[in-house]
């Protein structure tokens, strides 16, 4: 059995490589011998750490600073490995090759289990992360492409629109997109926002709507489910497997036809239960740097609690903004602590008197 081989061993003070010869004595310690120093390290020591494959083996011992040894040959790391072995300590890669030839189907189940919980759950998470580190004129394009897809299927209310998107405007809700607003003739007591700007607000839930601080509340969280990028990084993890593989071949186009495919998901499109609350305290911040009283996001949510029972929980707004108790007292504490502007409305009144007055 070998118990000597040529490596090259780094000190840990410099980055240079240094030639050097590893052996294992009997005693089981491992004996490195390089630039004219000798290092003596027990292999049951557990300040020695290892990793090991087939062709490479990489030795971590010493203190300060820690010497890294790396041995490519594959006799010794055979050897190696036996000792360790009979030292009681073994690498990952033993484990798992341990496992494999002790029960092949058991090794085989494994992987299996592996792989799909990395299709259900590493994936989706990865291609959501990697989203945000692209550029936000993807939300823009990919919402424009939505938009574009399902505005034919939206029976517009225009007139409403144009008051809507003048109340909008009267507000400072996302500094990095444009934001587009949109009254539809639904009675779903519902709003929902596209990537990038678009937000849909339908005759359901803008009829319940008594105050303009309670529109500006809707408009507010929605807005910050589009400066956060919430709807964009939930529309990828619903459709990840695809745009995982368009992101990792740096295929945006792809990303964008992708999630246009997918705009019928957008309107039940469900947040996480933290989205919804930084949506929620987020957008009160929003209102308050905009002259609007905060207590209206309280308001909003107590109305749409109490529409909830009236309604069918598939076509009502909390089917895809989950409403909680605990949601509306933590909007509640919020409001207690932000001081409530006695001015600077911007004449919001008016313009909501537009937006409701309108058949």
């Amino acid at each position: 059995m070998t118990t000597e081989a040529e490596a090259v061993l780094y000190d840990g003070r410099t980055s240079r490589p240094i030639d050097a010869v590893v052996r294992i004595r009997e005693q089981g310690v491992l004996e490195v011998d390089a630039d004219g120093e000798r290092f003596l390290w027990p292999l049951e020591d557990k300040d020695l750490q290892w990793e090991r494959s087939r062709a490479l083996l990489r030795l971590s011992f010493g203190h300060h600073p820690r010497k890294v040894l790396i041995v490519r040959e594959a006799a010794f790391i055979r050897s190696f490995a036996d000792h360790v072995q009979r030292a009681g300590r073994r690498g990952v890669y033993d484990r798992v090759l341990s496992l494999a030839r002790g029960g092949p189907l058991l090794f085989f189940l494994g992987t299996v289990v592996v792989l799909v919980l990395g299709y259900l759950y590493a994936i989706p998470w990865g291609a959501e992360h990697l989203t945000l580190l692209l550029p936000r004129s993807l939300d823009t394009r990919s919402g424009n492409a939505v938009y574009d897809v399902m505005s034919d299927e939206l029976d517009l209310d225009s007139a409403r629109s144009t008051a809507l998107q003048r109340f909008g405007d009267q507000l400072q809700l996302s500094p990095h997109y444009t934001l587009q607003y949109h009254v539809v003739h639904d009675d779903q007591v519902n709003a929902f926002a596209l990537p990038g700007g678009h937000i849909v607000v339908f005759t359901g839930i803008l009829d319940k709507l008594e105050r303009p601080e309670e529109l500006a509340a809707l408009l507010a969280h929605e807005a910050t489910h589009v400066e956060d990028r919430h709807s964009m990084r939930m529309l990828v993890r619903q459709a990840s497997s695809y745009v995982f593989l368009s992101l990792l071949l740096g295929d945006v186009n792809g990303v964008v036809a992708v999630v246009a495919q997918n705009a019928d998901n957008i309107r039940n499109l469900s947040y996480s239960r933290d989205l919804e609350s930084k949506a929620d305290l987020e957008g009160m911040q929003h209102l308050v740097a905009n002259g609007v009283d905060p207590h209206g996001m309280v308001d909003l949510l107590k109305l749409l609690r109490e529409e909830a029972s009236d309604v069918p929980q598939g076509v009502s707004f909390l089917s895809s903004h989950p409403l909680t108790a605990q949601r509306i007292a933590d909007a509640e504490r919020e409001a207690g602590t932000m001081e409530v502007p006695t001015s600077g409305y911007r004449d919001l009144d008016d313009v909501f008197g537009a937006v409701r007055s309108l058949p």
